[in-house]
């Protein structure tokens, strides 16, 4: 893998986390049957490709617009209803150890 593809993808998506959610949903497309954009060469994964077609620009930008923060952005992050707080011992999964037992 090109270790620079990422320093590219940069200059199309500064935001590293909407280049993360970018790359992501595009990987994402790819395994469930998208067309790639680019020539696959042999060996190339999904994820590498996704991230080679943003850094080479073949997006334009409201398809990107989801991700990087468009008119829609509130929308693709959902605020929080409201502060939650963990499970009381009663409403857990599992139930509690022992404080000596030991798990291999």
């Amino acid at each position: 893998m090109d270790p620079y593809v990422v320093y590219d993808c940069q200059q199309v998506v500064p935001n590293q986390f909407a280049l993360t959610l970018a790359a992501a949903a595009r990987c994402r497309a790819l395994n469930h049957g998208a067309e790639p954009r680019l020539v696959r060469s042999a060996g190339t994964g999904n994820a590498y490709l996704a991230l080679h077609e943003i850094a080479t620009g073949v997006f334009g930008n409201t398809e990107l617009a989801r991700a990087v923060g468009g008119p829609n952005a509130g929308a693709f992050l959902a605020q929080p209803a409201s502060t939650q707080s963990l499970p009381a011992a009663a409403d857990a999964a599992a139930p509690r150890l022992p404080s000596r037992e030991t798990i291999h």
